[in-house]
């Protein structure tokens, strides 16, 4: 009824035996009431159609119930003016929390407003209907603006990619909305060459997991390639080459233009074979595994380089690798936090007091430094040494996996309990705080209901915060002051930090949705 001490959601498991011993299980998230979502078309905006669907509106509905499983949805497609019924019919499930389909449109209606009601139906016997008023435009297009690579979480190896040079602008507009077919729990999605990267998760037997490939402009699948077991984290990509790990500490890398293998390592943890971390990558070398499976790999060959003997994984964590200059920055739940050589994997460091071993979070390297949360404090540290610069307790609980984004006047990040919080940079005084709703899945270590998490690190594009919320809501907060300008509803938590490049900016969602959102003022 907790979010799990490695940040595993707060759940109970259904577990069914037939006649002939056959077992069934699925994880049900706790404390959700009948609910529904429809994320494509958004509300209020133009219906993201694409010249190669013709008259095919692509219609995505998130909806959950704890107590009952869904056992149907159904959409009818009206015109407000007349009250005339245009089409219905039923969607098709893809995960546990997301049905899709696509509606068939009269060419007639082009450029009118249009509803969309969905109704889900639970084996309870319960029902939850959602309604949304969108713009159908046929011929719907928008100009993208090219942008940098954003080849792992926060952009780089440093994670500093908080603070970019991407042209979003409010309002935001639906681009297009594609499904892995599988949850998204804490990997980020990647932009490279023109192509968006995102792994999956699957905490059932049948381990429905993939890294997958989409075109960043239409949101068309270009590949999928199955692991052995569930991508928790983060991922990356350099030189045309996507690594990821899984659970089951196999290391990947794969052709980022066909997602073929090119080699696979096993990451040797020895104590406790379970991988829920996040590794990254830089100049030509992968960092993987944790503990005694941390080691440095050559990107083409899979070689190893060395592997870190001078200290053992304990529980698992949510962080994240972070290259910090000379130094591979790294840490365990309820153990502490690690500097080892990027060179040789020796050992430099280790800190756990002050609350620094029971930590989710990552840090950015940035100006020198170490920006970190860590427990109830926010941390300054000196990467080399280890030396904690500056410590600023704070009231609130702070173990959720939320990189700073630190700006010219700003230090902003979420917390597991009372939504994002902004520091003012010279002081560490309380800036601002924007409160996020109650998480719809909990998964901070002992958070539970009615807490407010937000476990994804903050994205800045023009003087706007954009960071996902464990609410189900995408947030966009004015940097500077904390009042919430925008918030678009999916229906499903958001555990993944978003990918910004030019005009674009793609978001998961927990039920494998990938979203590709852009300025309105872009579109032609």
């Amino acid at each position: 009824d907790k979010g799990g001490i490695d940040h595993s959601p707060s759940s109970f498991r259904d577990i069914k035996i037939d006649a002939n011993d056959h077992l069934t299980t699925q994880l049900r998230y706790t404390f959700i009431e009948p609910q529904i979502a429809i994320v494509s078309p958004m509300k209020n905006q133009a219906a993201p159609i694409h010249p190669e669907t013709g008259n095919q509106l692509p219609v995505s509905v998130n909806t959950y119930n704890s107590q009952a499983k869904t056992s149907s949805v159904s959409y009818v497609l009206s015109n407000p003016e007349d009250d005339r019924e245009i089409a219905k019919g039923n969607l098709s499930p893809l995960t546990d929390w997301n049905w899709s389909g696509s509606i068939q449109i009269p060419a007639n209606e082009n450029g009118k407003k249009l509803n969309l009601t969905v109704t889900s139906s639970f084996n309870d016997g319960k029902e939850a209907t959602a309604t949304s008023q969108f713009l159908y435009q046929k011929d719907f297009k928008s100009t993208a603006i090219t942008g940098k690579d954003w080849n792992t979480l926060l952009q780089n190896a440093s994670h500093s990619g908080g603070i970019n040079d991407s042209q979003i602008k409010l309002p935001l507009q639906l681009q297009w909305t594609a499904n892995t077919g599988s949850n998204i729990f804490m990997a980020s999605p990647l932009i490279v060459g023109q192509k968006v990267f995102i792994a999956t998760t699957d905490d059932n037997t049948s381990l429905n997991t993939y890294i997958c490939a989409f075109d960043f402009h239409s949101g068309k699948q270009l590949w999928k390639f199955r692991t052995e077991n569930s991508v928790k984290n983060t991922i990356a990509c350099e030189n045309e080459i996507v690594v990821a790990q899984d659970a089951s500490c196999n290391l990947y890398a794969l052709d980022a233009a066909s997602g073929k293998p090119l080699w696979q390592q096993y990451i040797n943890l020895k104590n406790y074979p379970y991988l829920s971390e996040g590794l990254t990558v830089d100049k030509g070398i992968v960092y993987a595994g944790i503990g005694a499976g941390l080691s440095a790999y050559d990107l083409k060959t899979g070689k190893v380089i060395w592997t870190n003997t001078d200290w053992k994984q304990r529980e698992g964590s949510t962080t994240t690798l972070t290259i910090a200059g000379d130094v591979l920055i790294s840490g365990t739940q309820w153990g502490g936090l690690y500097g080892n050589d990027i060179r040789t994997g020796k050992q430099l460091w280790k800190l756990s007091d002050n609350g620094l071993g029971n930590r989710g979070a990552s840090p950015v390297y940035k100006d020198g430094k170490l920006w970190i949360i860590s427990s109830k404090s926010f941390f300054l540290i000196e990467p080399q040494t280890g030396k904690v610069l500056q410590q600023k307790e704070l009231s609130a609980n702070l173990d959720v996996t939320s990189t700073p984004l630190v700006t010219e006047h700003e230090i902003i990040f979420g917390s597991a309990d009372r939504g994002v919080f902004a520091l003012d940079k010279p002081t560490l005084f309380i800036k601002w705080r924007a409160e996020t709703l109650p998480s719809l899945v909990y998964t901070a270590p002992y958070s539970s209901t009615p807490q407010a998490a937000v476990e994804t690190s903050p994205v800045s594009s023009q003087g706007m915060v954009y960071i996902g919320a464990s609410d189900g809501y995408l947030y966009a907060i004015d940097q500077s002051t904390g009042i919430i300008k925008d918030k678009l509803y999916f229906g499903a938590p958001v555990f993944s930090t978003v990918a910004v490049s030019g005009n674009r900016m793609i978001v998961c969602d927990f039920a494998g949705n990938v979203y590709c959102l852009s300025s309105k003022a872009a579109e032609e």
